[in-house]
């Protein structure tokens, strides 16, 4: 009975070993397949990390880790449904794993779905109340829901934790302006050039206050900036526009309303104001052809 006893207990420890040798096999396995599919991601081989991914769930269909990958693939190809499925699906599996609650969130704010986005943020937050990025992020989601003073707290929080975080004094002062504090709006837009000087939106955000300010010196020095910076930026070339305008300098500021519309064509604001500078400027046929764009641009729905 004692030889059969521990035979059994031979053959049971036989099979544990088998069972633990097969599963650090299966795992390292996997780790080879996402460790691939990442080096795609990084190479910027976005479809091929998508088929990769494909291929690895179909034999790890529980795995949280080739689930993710495979949403940030579809995420960088723009295939954003899918993505924010891939994610939802890596959560099911591993919700504990904090990532996917942010890039789902990454995923709800470019598709718009702020509630949605809000949720993720604030369960992410509650595994990583540290990440000033993560509060940057919810603040611009709450801000866009029309709740702006929630969307300071976030920013101010971010900033309490990374003072040089970019992005985060100029979606502050994005907020605070829309609140109507002008000064903390411009005094968070200089601290937003300090620690990032080559973003342009602080420099034609700035502009637009000085201009309407009357401070045309100053709003036309900052539009100048912001197109050093973003030669393309809309907002610079419109901004300048309306100084040079307002300077009397009609043709200079025809090229600029021009510039502006070359990369946005549909702003309803640029052509009327075009139109206006040719009634100033007594070219009726060209204002009568900005204010009929004025007309189809608003009939269309596409301003």
């Amino acid at each position: 009975m004692g030889k059969k006893l521990f035979a059994g207990s031979l053959v049971f420890v036989w099979l544990m070993c088998a069972c633990i040798v097969s599963l650090a096999a299966r795992q390292d396995a996997e780790s080879k397949l996402a460790a691939s599919i990442r080096a795609k991601l990084e190479a910027g081989q976005f479809d091929a990390a998508v088929s990769e991914s494909r291929l690895a769930i179909a034999r790890y269909p529980a795995s949280p880790t080739i689930y993710q990958l495979l949403g940030s693939a579809l995420f960088k190809k723009g295939e954003k449904e899918e993505s924010r499925s891939a994610f939802q699906r890596s959560i099911q599996l591993a919700p504990w794993v904090s990532v996917n609650y942010y890039n789902l969130a990454r995923v709800d704010l470019s598709l718009d779905r702020l509630p949605e986005a809000v949720t993720s943020l604030e369960t992410f937050l509650r595994f990583e109340p540290k990440d000033a990025a993560a509060h940057v992020l919810l603040g611009r989601a709450y801000h866009n829901l029309n709740q702006t003073l929630l969307g300071i707290e976030q920013f101010k929080a971010a900033l309490a934790i990374a003072p040089t975080l970019p992005l985060a004094h100029f979606h502050l002062g994005y907020a605070e302006l829309a609140l109507g504090d002008r000064a903390t709006a411009i005094a968070e837009f200089r601290a937003e050039i300090k620690v990032n000087p080559d973003f342009a939106d602080p420099y034609w955000m700035e502009g637009n206050i000085e201009f309407e300010r009357g401070n045309i010196d100053a709003a036309e020095a900052l539009f100048l900036q912001a197109i050093a910076r973003k030669p393309d930026a809309f907002s610079a070339h419109y901004g300048l526009a309306r100084v040079l305008a307002r300077r009397g300098k009609g043709l200079e500021a025809e090229v600029e309303f021009r510039k502006a519309l070359a990369d946005e064509p549909n702003r309803v604001e640029a052509h009327y104001a075009l139109a206006r500078l040719y009634q100033q400027m007594g070219r009726g046929e060209d204002a009568d052809r900005e204010f009929g764009i004025v007309a189809a641009i608003h009939a269309s729905g596409r301003q």
